[in-house]
C-alpha cells in the first residue's frame, strides 16, 4: 500500500510543474524564422456575422457578441501563406510595443530587417483563423482577454507635437499598453499575439481604399474592435500615441515539410450548405 504522504507530495509537485495557462501557440514552422509564425489558410474577401449584442454609443453602434459559428462568406477566396511576427514590433516577448509610428515608419523598419508590412488580408486571416471568429479568442467581446478594456484618456495634441521632454511626458501619461505576450489568451490559432487591442497596427491595404496603409485591431481603449473593421481614416503619414505595427515575410521553400496543421476552411457554413449573406 502506498504511503498517503508520498502521494500527497507527488501531487503537490505535479501541480507546481503543470502550467496554469496552457500555450495556444502551435510553435514555429520550418518555413519561417523562429520569431515568426506561419499563417496559412483561405481568406474570404468579406464575411458576415449575425450580431446578437449591439450597443449604441454617442457616435456609433458597436457589436459585442455574434451568433457563434454562423458565418457567411462573400467575394473572392484567396489562398494565403505568410510568415508573421509573433509580436508587435519590436517583436520580442515582454517588450514594450513601438508607438508613434506611421505607415512609412513601418515600411522602413520592416524593410531594414528583410521583411515587409503585413497586408490587410494576411492580418485578417491571422486574427480570425479558419473558424472565421470575429475576435481572435471567440464570438463574444471580452475586454480582459486582450488589452482592450482601458478607459480612454483625453490627449493634448500640442504637447504631443512639441517634441522633446514635453511629448515624452504626454506619451507616458497616455500610455496604457501592455508588454508583448503578457495577455496569454490573446493569441490566434496560428500563435500570433496581441492582434486585438494593445496598439493599432499598420497594414498594407486591399485595392479600393483611399490610402496604401490602414490601421487594424484597435488599441487598449476599443473593446469592441475585432478581426474585421479596418480603420482607413488616416493618411499614411499619421503617427499617434497608439499606432504601431508588426512585420511579415514570404515563407521559404522547405522540402519534405508536412502541410500546416491548421486546416483550410471550406467556403461553406457549419451546416454544409453554401453560405448566404445574413
Amino acid at each position: 500500500m502506498l504511503d498517503p504522504l508520498l502521494l500527497l507530495g507527488a501531487l503537490s509537485i505535479a501541480l507546481i510543474t503543470i502550467p496554469a495557462t496552457p500555450s495556444l501557440d502551435p510553435g514555429p514552422s520550418p518555413a519561417c524564422p523562429d520569431d515568426m509564425r506561419l499563417v496559412e489558410g483561405v481568406h474570404a474577401d468579406e464575411v458576415q456575422h449575425l450580431c446578437v449584442d449591439p450597443r449604441p454609443s454617442a457616435r456609433d453602434t458597436h457589436c459585442f457578441a455574434y451568433w457563434e459559428g454562423l458565418t457567411a462568406e462573400e467575394g473572392a477566396l484567396t489562398d494565403i501563406a505568410v510568415c508573421m511576427d509573433q509580436f508587435e514590433a519590436p517583436n520580442r516577448r515582454g517588450a514594450r510595443p513601438l508607438v508613434m509610428k506611421s505607415f512609412h515608419d513601418a515600411e522602413d523598419w520592416c524593410g531594414a530587417r528583410g521583411k515587409r508590412v503585413c497586408s490587410e488580408q494576411e492580418w485578417e486571416l491571422a486574427c480570425e483563423g479558419p473558424e472565421r471568429r470575429p475576435w481572435v479568442y471567440g464570438w463574444t467581446a471580452d475586454r480582459h482577454v486582450c488589452n482592450s478594456g482601458k478607459g480612454w484618456r483625453q490627449f493634448d495634441a500640442k504637447r504631443l507635437a512639441a517634441g522633446g521632454e514635453e511629448a515624452k511626458d504626454e506619451l507616458a501619461r497616455l500610455w496604457q499598453g501592455a508588454l508583448s505576450g503578457s495577455h496569454h489568451g490573446c493569441v490566434s490559432s496560428y500563435g500570433v499575439y496581441d492582434l486585438i487591442g494593445n496598439v493599432e497596427e499598420w497594414v498594407a491595404t486591399r485595392k479600393g481604399r483611399k490610402w496604401s496603409g490602414a490601421l487594424m485591431g484597435g488599441f487598449w481603449s476599443k473593446p469592441w474592435t475585432g478581426c474585421r473593421g479596418t480603420n482607413d481614416a488616416h493618411e499614411t503619414k499619421f503617427a499617434f500615441y497608439e499606432t504601431g505595427f508588426r512585420c511579415c515575410a514570404d515563407p521559404k521553400p522547405v522540402e519534405d515539410v508536412t502541410p500546416a496543421s491548421v486546416a483550410k476552411p471550406s467556403p461553406r457554413n457549419a451546416a454544409g450548405t453554401s453560405s448566404k449573406p445574413l
